[in-house]
């Protein structure tokens, strides 16, 4: 079987961790970002065993030109894309009148914009057989009190997802939307308020979703695949 090429963004921790591994143990040749060098060296050394098989750069997808950068460099070595995945988000919550204007703009840039731009720069790349992934959330698709900016983004990126499915359907190139619900990573450090994570799910529930997702045979795709802890919502 020929070598498969993917590239995950957000890939320094939580889902975007977990797929990665996911898809090196799957025998795939990973090419990872992540924003932060702290993650991401952190993560070249957790999956040092696979050295050959991968690589990762430190990546802000809200600025074009570094995804550039990365996408030629990942084209300059393997030549293709078959898989793109589009994880990489950031999160700030808050009323409304109380949101920076920063706050909004940098949701968007890394949400929504970034996901277009890695797409944008990435098919060239993408052969008829290729599949793009975008991770959404529940926010994509319901409004949370206090999580507007964030709702807005996430609404974004679905709107984004099911345009391009039928854009690309004609070039031979699937596109999925992954919804997950709350799940147990770090970001909930960084927010305000009480939150039960024994209620939510592993980033693993994720990356074994996006897995089965990313397998489907090659006359079927999942469209759209959303996934809920099974204590409910918080």
């Amino acid at each position: 079987m020929a070598e498969k090429i993917a590239i995950v963004t957000g890939a320094g921790k939580g889902i975007g961790r977990a797929i990665a591994v996911e898809l090196l143990e799957a025998g795939f040749f990973t090419a990872l970002c992540s924003r932060s060098q702290e993650s991401a060296a952190s993560l070249e050394a957790e999956i040092s065993s696979f050295a050959g098989n991968f690589m990762v750069s430190s990546v802000d997808i809200s600025i074009e030109e570094e995804i550039e950068r990365f996408i030629s460099s990942v084209a300059e070595k393997k030549g293709r894309i078959d898989v793109l995945i589009n994880n990489a988000g950031v999160v700030y919550t808050g009323p409304v009148e109380k949101t920076d204007t920063e706050q909004w703009d940098e949701m968007m840039a890394v949400n929504a914009r970034g996901a277009f731009l890695m797409v944008k720069h990435s098919l060239p790349f993408i052969p008829n057989g290729g599949h793009i992934v975008n991770i959404g959330s529940n926010a994509s698709k319901k409004g949370f009190p206090g999580w507007a900016a964030y709702c807005a983004s996430k609404f974004a990126v679905l709107g984004f997802t099911n345009s391009l499915r039928e854009e690309l359907r004609d070039r031979g190139i699937k596109v999925s939307a992954v919804l997950p619900g709350p799940t147990r990573t770090d970001i909930w450090d960084s927010l305000g308020g009480k939150w039960d994570r024994t209620k939510m799910m592993s980033p693993e529930v994720t990356a074994k979703t996006v897995m089965s997702v990313i397998n489907q045979p090659p006359g079927a795709n999942i469209d759209e695949i959303d996934i809920v802890p099974s204590t409910g919502s918080l």
